[in-house]
């Protein structure tokens, strides 16, 4: 039972090191963590990427990015255009303004993971890596179980 409520707490301890984490993100780049990653990660393709690959890339929920799309291509972050052989495939880029959005947040973000990072050691960082992958696994391995159970059902 000790057991059973230590990994709960270390659980919820998690959950509010990345509300914290994101809202300091937020308040330091001006932009939120979800719109930062996909502006990262198109920053890195080399022309468009379909949607579908961009969630998978950024490991985020279709609607969700479809969602934070909409609002970035209101913005001019990002062009979104559908195929021409396929109409249901929808391709991102970063435009002109979105790349100026980058640029101009890199330099603040590595300044923010300093300030972040100051206080924790390699040897945790390395350590913390090795839990993370381990938590990541396990919760892979639940949701296979849910699965299984439900096709089960």
């Amino acid at each position: 039972m000790e057991l059973e409520r230590q990994s709960v707490a270390v659980l919820q301890q998690f959950g509010r090191t990345y509300r914290a984490y994101a809202g300091a993100f937020e308040q330091r780049m001006g932009l939120p963590l979800p719109r930062w990653r996909i502006l990262h990660a198109l920053h890195h393709q080399e022309g468009a990427i379909g949607q579908k690959a961009l969630a998978d890339l950024v490991v985020m929920d279709p609607g969700a990015l479809t969602r934070q799309l909409k609002a970035m291509q209101e913005l001019g972050w990002v062009e979104r255009t559908t195929s021409e052989r396929d109409n249901r495939v929808t391709h991102v880029t970063l435009s002109p303004a979105g790349r100026e959005v980058v640029a101009r947040a890199m330099p603040l973000r590595a300044a923010f993971l300093e300030d972040v990072l100051s206080e924790v050691s390699p040897t945790t960082m390395r350590e913390l890596s090795r839990g993370l992958a381990r938590l990541e696994a396990g919760i892979a391995h639940a949701q296979a179980r849910a699965a299984e159970q439900a096709d089960a059902a």
